[in-house]
């Protein structure tokens, strides 16, 4: 039930954000980088380096947002590897968790065509919040589907966290939040 779900609700919701597919990182697994963050504390504030595609851009498209969580975090949290979502060509990763009853999925993207003030599809009128030093709006998208924090980078960009679960929108909001303050810390300089 929870996987048909996930197709009906989140692949569509990234598809109305974008097209396409941006991938994690291109090293090779088991090799420490810059962005290797696997020694880090779940809640640290170092941000994770971007991906070595980045040639002095805007440091948030060119991020790899699969290294937001250490392999540390993921067993902290019970969660798999991040891997980028196939239904957006914009920078994005998303996590499930292990248990297969009960669990969630997060996932986060940026996008830098569309400032907070203008998202396309929240249910409800977006609530104004404030996540570390970042301005934003929370909402849920997908008929409920969706828990959604969306953190204001400038006027017309931002980082979008999603919550998708079957425990109810309560611990889905929840979990928006504590994956919104866990993921702002983390953002590159410029974020």
């Amino acid at each position: 039930m929870s996987r048909v779900r996930f197709g009906r609700v989140w692949l569509p919701v990234l598809a109305v954000v974008a097209l396409g597919l941006v991938g994690c990182s291109e090293q090779t697994p088991g090799q420490a980088s810059a962005g290797d963050t696997a020694t880090q504390a779940p809640g640290s504030s170092t941000s994770a380096a971007p991906s070595e595609s980045n040639s002095g851009g805007d440091p948030l498209a060119e991020f790899d947002y699969c290294t937001l969580l250490s392999d540390g975090d993921l067993d902290q949290l019970e969660l798999r590897a991040g891997a980028p979502a196939d239904a957006t060509d914009r920078p994005n990763c998303r996590w499930k968790t292990k248990q297969a009853a009960g669990g969630y999925v997060i996932g986060v993207v940026y996008l830098d065509n569309t400032g907070v003030d203008e998202i396309p599809n929240a249910d409800d009128e977006p609530v104004p919040t404030t996540v570390g030093e970042h301005e934003g709006v929370k909402f849920r998208s997908a008929a409920g589907g969706n828990s959604v924090i969306a953190l204001e980078i400038t006027d017309s960009s931002y980082v979008r966290i999603l919550a998708t679960t079957s425990l109810g929108v309560e611990k889905q909001d929840a979990l928006a939040e504590q994956y919104a303050q866990l993921f702002e810390q983390r953002l590159p300089e410029g974020g």
